[in-house]
């Protein structure tokens, strides 16, 4: 049989504590872009800390960025489709981050390597 959910998983001290702030599942990009966001998300640092590493998101740089680099024969539009809740907002936080910062994080993502690359949206709806 399995462990429990609560003896495998210790919740993180602000849910510990009930000062879990609501407005964090409202992550948008454009207030990242902004410089207007939480700082879980507006602090690339902190938002890769607290980001695991999925196959999905792992996948996903590795196909923008090779793409990017001119590495990739895979298609230049990659179409997010998840429910409410999947992830989608995250990884274009995520991919946003590593342009901003010109290298890939070094959490278990991939290499290390420079680029530039340049990233237009208007608003949420639209990206």
């Amino acid at each position: 049989m399995l462990p429990s959910i609560f003896t495998t998983c210790i919740p993180r001290d602000e849910i510990s504590a009930g000062e879990l702030s609501l407005d964090l599942f409202a992550a948008t990009l454009q207030l990242v872009v902004a410089g207007k966001a939480p700082q879980v998300y507006q602090d690339a640092n902190v938002f890769f800390r607290n980001t695991f590493p999925t196959d999905g998101i792992k996948t996903l740089i590795r196909e923008v960025f090779s793409r990017l680099a001119g590495k990739s024969t895979g298609s230049p539009v990659i179409r997010l489709e998840t429910s409410f809740g999947g992830g989608k907002t995250h990884d274009r936080i995520a991919l946003w981050h590593i342009c901003k910062q010109g290298r890939l994080p070094t959490v278990g993502f991939a290499n290390d390597r420079g680029f530039r690359a340049i990233c237009g949206f208007g608003d949420d709806s639209q990206l």
